[in-house]
């Protein structure tokens, strides 16, 4: 296994700046990198054991990077690695939806079909609230009973962005719109072509000029944006002769609830982006109030089908782990999770942003959950 240092800089910032930083983090002083080292050493082991291919950890505050280390296995890995971030595209997307609702261009009550009068799933039982009845609201918080992607539809059909987009203007509802939480990378298709209407610009344009561009997140893309430094996804049932061409499908997509890429720096930019109220480096991209809704509790009296009901915690576009009770972190915690293993996690109350990156679609939460534990575990000490 090989293992790459990041080199961190200390960024310069003015006393406005640092006003904000400071206020964060509650008056905390930095983490000294070295009392990471258990936490990384984590990530070591679990690519070593072949846990997982590759992994890169990052951990930053208000004022900047803390540190950042890559570890090689059947991977090769560096911190400037790009990685498919999988579902971490949620909360990035939804960051955008936030910005036309900031500037009054969208409700978050009003219905879908006001701005998409083609959108028009079938309701779940006859004489039930329908796609009538859809917000921006409901698919930003998984409760909207739109159709989900089926995987097995995927490999008969390739369906190109304009049928996934029609499947989900029409396949019939699964349940009444807020009566239940599922979770479904769908509905951002919707959301996608909602920043399309609104603005005029398809949302991968949308992206780069007001998220990307002013947060200097320069790899990030629905493609490698530079292939030499780019960890290619190796996806599930495929044979290897094959797996340039599902690549290449899943990048075409652009899925928007799940199809971008970039490296740990970029995913750090934008959760300290969130951590700084929507500001950074002198570049504001969301404002506090939208920032606090985004992040708040939005699905209370909302459950997930199963034996007990599980109660789902989440916000616009961003889940709320701590609130299970079973991670540690202040209840003010959000973040996101990818299908590859990705993860982000913001901790407002701590003033931390950490980034976990690596290439495992079976591999499940657990390696990133592992890895953030035990950078709590440096603190205070």
């Amino acid at each position: 296994m090989m293992r790459h240092h990041g080199q961190v800089s200390q960024p310069t910032i003015d006393s406005a700046d640092r006003a904000t930083a400071n206020d964060v983090r509650r008056g905390r002083e930095r983490i000294d990198p070295d009392r990471l080292q258990a936490a990384f050493e984590i990530v070591a082991q679990q690519v070593s054991s072949g846990l997982v291919p590759s992994g890169v950890l990052a951990v930053a505050d208000a004022d900047g990077m803390i540190r950042i280390d890559a570890f090689s296995g059947t991977d090769k890995a560096k911190p400037d690695s790009i990685y498919l971030l999988a579902s971490i595209t949620k909360p990035i997307v939804a960051t955008a939806v936030l910005q036309l609702v900031e500037r009054g261009r969208l409700l978050l009550s009003t219905s879908v079909q006001h701005h998409i009068p083609e959108f028009a799933p079938a309701a779940h039982v006859p004489h039930t609230p329908g796609a009538d009845a859809i917000t921006a609201r409901h698919l930003l918080v998984h409760t909207s009973g739109l159709v989900d992607l089926d995987g097995e539809l995927l490999e008969r059909e390739r369906p190109d962005r304009r049928r996934l987009l029609e499947i989900a203007c029409t396949f019939p509802l699964r349940f009444a719109p807020g009566t239940q939480y599922q979770y479904n990378s769908l509905s951002f298709v919707i959301l996608g072509e909602l920043i399309r209407r609104l603005d005029g610009r398809d949302y991968p344009d949308y992206l780069a000029a007001e998220l990307f561009a002013p947060l200097g997140m320069s790899s990030m893309g629905f493609s490698a944006a530079d292939r030499r430094r780019a960890v290619r996804s190796t996806f599930p049932g495929f044979p290897r002769p094959f797996q340039s061409i599902a690549a290449a499908y899943f990048d075409s997509m652009q899925a928007p609830g799940g199809g971008l890429w970039g490296s740990a720096a970029d995913i750090i930019a934008f959760g300290r982006t969130m951590l700084r109220g929507g500001e950074l480096d002198g570049r504001r991209i969301l404002g506090p109030p939208f920032v606090e809704l985004m992040t708040s509790e939005q699905t209370d009296g909302v459950f997930e089908a199963g034996t007990p009901p599980r109660a789902p915690h989440y916000g616009l576009g961003w889940g709320l782990p701590t609130r299970a009770g079973t991670m540690p972190g202040s209840l003010r915690t959000f973040g996101h999770g990818g299908a590859t293993g990705t993860r982000l996690w913001v901790d407002p109350d701590a003033g931390l942003v950490i980034v976990y990156l690596t290439n495992s679609w079976t591999v499940g939460e657990g390696p990133s959950l592992a890895a953030i534990t035990a950078v709590y575990g440096a603190l205070d000490r």
